[in-house]
């Protein structure tokens, strides 16, 4: 698969009808910043104001209350998940299979980028890192579960988990270009198959995650990024 037969098909798939609805349907649903109204409702008042400023569930964890975390933990995780699930519920049978995987991607993006530049916080957000670990769960559920190992090993060792998002997020289109070209080899055992765009996909989806993560990285290297509480 060629860039410019990506392009094309890219083209291609928004003379596909409610296309432009779907994918702005899903942005909104990023947009949504459970972490902040989690907070909000629990009676913690603003998360911006503690921690790192961020409104992920590694921040509401410095809450102290460890429920609510895992909440915002799961509800932000659901956006990507979910926001790709419930469109090919809806959408597999309009359009054909190979536009479907574009659309996918586009979907992935956009759900992910809701979540970074929330227009309800002046287009400010999360930094991304358990949104996408929904669109990998859908994508290749055991390349999730690889990440994740990756994640918790490098939280837990360095308390950071800044660190651990980092590192994991790198890991995925590793992992993803690995079945890719086991796929293409046609080992005498079954392997989920991953295509092009998809690793593409997360491969910018990685890129945005370490670009929101550009003030973690400089006080990683300053030895001032708070640990887990």
């Amino acid at each position: 698969m060629c860039i410019q037969n990506i392009i094309n098909d890219s083209i291609n798939l928004f003379y596909s009808p409610y296309c432009f609805l779907v994918i702005f349907l899903c942005f909104v649903l990023g947009s949504i910043p459970f972490g902040l109204i989690i907070s909000y409702i629990s009676g913690y008042g603003d998360i911006r104001k503690l921690g790192s400023g961020n409104i992920g569930a590694t921040n509401v964890l410095r809450t102290g209350n460890k429920f609510l975390a895992l909440l915002t933990l799961i509800a932000d995780l659901s956006k990507g998940f979910l926001a790709i699930y419930i469109s090919n519920l809806f959408l597999e049978d309009s359009i054909s299979i190979e536009l479907l995987a574009y659309l996918y991607s586009f979907i992935a993006i956009a759900v992910v980028f809701g979540h970074m530049f929330s227009p309800w916080l002046k287009f400010k957000g999360g930094k991304g890192v358990a949104t996408s670990s929904g669109i990998l769960i859908f994508i290749c559920w055991p390349c999730f579960i690889m990440s994740l190992i990756i994640w918790v090993l490098f939280a837990i060792s360095t308390k950071k988990s800044s660190i651990g998002g980092l590192l994991s997020s790198l890991s995925a289109p590793v992992f993803l270009w690995s079945l890719y070209q086991m796929n293409k080899i046609g080992l005498p055992f079954p392997i989920p198959s991953i295509n092009l765009i998809e690793i593409l996909t997360i491969t910018v989806i990685v890129v945005f995650i370490w670009i929101k993560h550009n003030q973690n990285i400089k006080r990683i290297f300053k030895k001032e990024e708070p640990k887990i509480s």
